[in-house]
């Protein structure tokens, strides 16, 4: 991502951050959704093909996310939950679909066959942990909730045994620690800033995948 869109990213990522404090307000959803749409913009204007839709979907649906958490209406909650759902099949898709254009590289930005199987043991003990201390209180979200862990969990090892590279692992484990925070403040006892933390694990995450997936498309294909 070329410095002048990066600089754009975070100034209003760190715009929204700063409004925090007086959540919620009117409009809410704009600022916040903002930074994924700088992410969708560059997205398209460097992908093209299969990769420029499988990534501009996950990061729509992230952005739907956003939106819907950002509205209170009656069942917001379990819509931001269904569009996250979709983003992190998305990434998925994302990462099978780099896995399947790639030949076998030997690169530093790829991970050792001995890290990845570490990194997928720590990701599986997370969402096994993160499984039993959220589910006892999700109530009527039980189901959902077991939907969501799982799909996030795909999504980790996906990036992990399929993309490889250290940006887009870094991006996705981002992402698993931002729903962490999250569902904690949800179903359990909110963190000390935990909208501040959440939001900027998950702009960080949102950052690292768009570009390590940009990135790697690009690399495929002028190889």
């Amino acid at each position: 991502m070329n410095v002048r869109a990066t600089i754009v990213f975070m100034i209003l990522a760190l715009l929204y951050l700063a409004t925090l404090p007086f959540s919620p307000y009117a409009a809410q959803f704009l600022p916040k959704a903002l930074p994924i749409g700088v992410l969708m913009v560059f997205a398209f204007i460097k992908l093209d093909s299969t990769p420029r839709y499988v990534v501009l979907a996950a990061l729509l649906f992230s952005m739907a996310g956003d939106i819907s958490l950002a509205i209170p209406f009656e069942e917001s909650f379990i819509t931001g939950l269904s569009c996250f759902f979709l983003a992190h099949l998305s990434y998925a898709v994302c990462f099978a679909s780099l896995y399947c254009r790639q030949q076998r590289i030997h690169t530093d930005n790829v991970i050792s066959h001995k890290t990845k199987w570490l990194v997928s043991i720590i990701i599986v003990s997370f969402a096994t942990l993160m499984a039993a201390h959220i589910l006892p209180a999700s109530k009527s979200l039980f189901y959902p909730v077991v939907a969501y862990i799982s799909v996030i969990t795909v999504m980790g090892l996906a990036a992990v045994c399929l993309a490889r590279t250290k940006l887009i692992i870094t991006g996705a484990m981002l992402f698993v620690t931002s729903d962490a925070i999250l569902a904690q403040s949800v179903f359990k006892t909110p963190l000390p800033l935990s909208a501040f933390w959440v939001m900027t694990t998950y702009y960080a995450a949102q950052y690292c995948l768009t570009v390590g997936l940009t990135s790697a498309f690009l690399r495929k294909e002028t190889r």
